[in-house]
């Protein structure tokens, strides 16, 4: 039993892969934590997998998940919680744009007794650099469509977040695209959440996978949740649209 897990989804990552588990690795040493690393791969064709086979021969806390259909990775997070070996999972991605340096700070936030723990862009004191602007205005807009559904989360979109266990062992989750964190805010079992700032970087090696087809799914994730909270009188979004 490890005290956090880190899920890193990947796919065609062979040129990050090493780097993350490292700086990951070097944080759990550095604050004393007991931490498993859990790669996630939609068996990836360019030499991630043996990348990641090679480094679990050093270092035995280590794991891998190969997933050969329903690739995605939204997909590939709800299968790494189904095979993490902790109780606290924080979602990290393999290009170094979310800092890992953080991981120790969600970990503490969650022991404190918060159930998710946001990586936020939006807030005081986050950002984001070398981003594109076609990138800037789609993620403003998903921002926007998350934020009508949790009007006090300032980055409901984030890809870089803790969450307890309890949190999704039981939620009827859905994962699709890119956004697991709305569906897990939107089905998931919590109370209390809190938002920390981050800055998000670009990613300095590989290409990005966002596509016309992540839009689509985003929008009909949306509706999903909307018609979820209208018919689940207890699911958390329902309970915040009933206290504004």
């Amino acid at each position: 039993m490890y005290d956090i897990t880190v899920i890193i989804p990947t796919f065609k990552e062979a040129a990050n892969i090493r780097n993350i588990i490292t700086e990951v690795d070097a944080v759990f040493k550095k604050q004393g934590i007991k931490g498993e690393i859990l790669v996630v791969d939609d068996n990836s064709p360019d030499g991630t997998l043996s990348i990641v086979n090679e480094i679990k021969k050093t270092k035995d806390n280590v794991h891998l998940v190969v997933r050969l259909a329903d690739h995605g990775l939204s997909q590939s997070v709800a299968d790494g919680f189904a095979h993490a070996f902790s109780e606290i999972f924080v979602v990290i991605d393999a290009d170094l744009s979310h800092p890992p340096a953080l991981i120790p700070t969600m970990y503490e936030e969650i022991k404190a007794g918060n159930d998710i723990v946001i990586g936020s862009r939006y807030m005081e004191g986050g950002g984001i650099k070398k981003w594109p602007l076609k990138r800037r205005i789609i993620s403003l807009g998903a921002t926007f469509l998350g934020r009508l559904l949790f009007p006090h989360i300032t980055d409901p979109v984030s890809g870089f977040f803790a969450v307890r266990k309890s949190v999704v062992e039981r939620a009827p989750l859905k994962p699709r695209g890119y956004k697991i964190l709305l569906e897990i805010l939107g089905k998931g079992i919590w109370e209390k959440d809190k938002e920390i700032p981050f800055v998000f970087v670009d990613r300095e090696i590989g290409s990005s996978k966002l596509t016309i087809k992540t839009i689509v799914d985003y929008s009909r994730q949306v509706i999903d949740i909307t018609a979820f909270s209208f018919t689940h009188h207890k699911s958390a979004a329902w309970k915040k649209w009933k206290g504004l």
